[in-house]
């Protein structure tokens, strides 16, 4: 199994995960806000803390859609990516 497909098995699941999570809290925009603010804080921690132990994510159109659709796992997914495929 290549890189690509799991790591896109593992998007489809979380993703499914945060719906189901939506719809049994009933908190849908909360959901939606904690995740999304979640995805952007770590991506911007991560490059911050990535400076000193050389890790990057670029910032851009891309990486701010995943990091906000995909939260915490967004990012870790992106650098993950990144390393079997950078």
């Amino acid at each position: 199994m290549s890189a690509k497909l799991f790591l896109g098995i593992i998007a489809f699941f979380y993703v499914l995960i945060i719906v189901i999570t939506m719809i049994k809290t009933k908190r849908f925009f909360t959901v939606i806000f904690l995740t999304v603010l979640q995805g952007i804080c770590t991506l911007f921690a991560i490059n911050l803390i990535g400076n000193y132990i050389n890790v990057h994510i670029p910032v851009n159109g891309w990486s701010i859609g995943i990091s906000s659709i995909g939260g915490i796992p967004g990012v870790i997914m992106m650098l993950l990516c990144g390393g079997f495929m950078g």
